[in-house]
């Protein structure tokens, strides 16, 4: 990590620790280890400081855990090895990272952090569908699965299944701050809409009814499954125009 990257971290670690008791806020990084050695905290902490400055592997960021400062920032006084992150990474409460997640949202909130991002008064968050990765060969139980078609040598198209996974994301845009609300990933045979409803509905009950004011959606979402629990209060125009006159799915107020 270069000089300016560590001045970098060193002025966000001040400003979490003063916004958002960071040491404090590290506690949701539970995991399912039952006599760890290495506290959660200490890794979760450290993943947090890599994305921040934007260090490319475990590998790289097993060698900044070397470095006093970093031990001192992230509360543990011993290097951390890229097996350690990689293992911690998969056992990791995901309830407590969201939780985590609303209460910071709720806090830059009240801070007056989401005004830039508002539409004509209007907060305005987007729901769309991003596939993280995708292999022909390694699967876990929650892999989704489709059919591709391809070519061998000879130039003979065959099928083989292809596994992926695809998450719904419920995000927050703005000139200064975009942010991730929530998110949800899709299950093996549904459809997009399926799981923004799931993550919808979860939503409305963590964030509550007040906390933004329309929701934007692609226009592949106009269909009976997603329309229909909430009322015809929609308005659209197809995402096939040009982007002049494009306007996604809309509807004003929270469901």
């Amino acid at each position: 990590m270069n000089s300016p990257d560590f001045t970098q971290l060193s002025r966000f670690v001040a400003y979490a620790q003063k916004r958002f008791d960071l040491s404090l806020l590290a506690g949701c990084f539970a995991d399912t280890r039952p006599q760890p050695e290495i506290p959660s905290r200490a890794v979760g902490l450290s993943l947090i400081l890599g994305e921040v400055v934007q260090i490319p592997s475990l590998l790289q960021l097993q060698e900044e855990t070397i470095v006093p400062q970093w031990q001192e920032w992230a509360g543990y006084r011993h290097p951390i090895s890229d097996d350690t992150f990689g293992y911690v990474s998969e056992r990791l409460d995901p309830e407590q990272l969201r939780r985590a997640g609303i209460w910071i949202n709720h806090k830059l909130k009240r801070g007056k952090a989401f005004e830039a991002s508002k539409t004509n008064g209007l907060l305005v968050v987007s729901l769309d569908a991003n596939e993280q990765f995708c292999s022909d060969s390694r699967s876990c139980d929650d892999c989704l699965t489709r059919q591709v078609t391809c070519k061998d040598a000879d130039g003979h198209e065959f099928k083989k299944t292809q596994y992926y996974h695809k998450q719904v994301y419920a995000q927050l845009s703005g000139p200064e701050l975009s942010v991730i609300l929530d998110v949800e990933p899709m299950r093996q045979g549904e459809e997009e809409c399926a799981a923004a409803l799931r993550l919808l509905r979860r939503m409305r009950q963590k964030y509550g009814p007040r906390f933004l004011d329309v929701i934007v959606v692609d226009s592949w979402y106009a269909n009976g499954p997603f329309l229909k629990p909430y009322g015809r209060n929609w308005a659209g125009r197809s995402s096939r125009c040009s982007n002049r006159n494009a306007m996604r799915l809309t509807r004003r107020c929270w469901p």
